[in-house]
């Protein structure tokens, strides 16, 4: 039977394990997305990993780093909610022009 000790380092081995393997996937994913600013993350993310691995910067400047490009994926999503907001109020507002002024103005 495993003891604590040997069931928690096991456990922690899979973890690393596993948080490896996603982290290597996202990377995968984020560099071959179409969206140029999700491949340009990918691309700084593992830039910023290489980096690291190489002993260039300090987990301090690295995790700065990790942060400002979670700050920048937050700063383009609500880019594209409000881009997408206006677009919908746009096709909104013609819509309802089409149909109250234009067709009815047929009728």
């Amino acid at each position: 039977m495993a003891t604590i000790s040997e069931f928690l380092e096991t456990l922690l081995d899979e973890s690393k394990d596993f948080a490896r393997d996603e982290l290597k996937a996202v990377i995968r994913d984020a560099k071959s997305d179409n969206r140029l600013f999700i491949k340009h993350m990918g691309e700084l993310t593992e830039e910023f990993i290489e980096l690291r691995a190489l002993n260039k910067i300090s987990n301090a400047e690295f995790r700065d780093l990790m942060k400002d490009v979670v700050d920048l994926n937050k700063l383009q999503y609500h880019k594209l909610s409000v881009e997408a907001k206006t677009r919908a109020e746009k096709i909104s507002n013609s819509l309802s022009d089409l149909v109250t002024n234009k067709l009815l103005a047929l009728i």
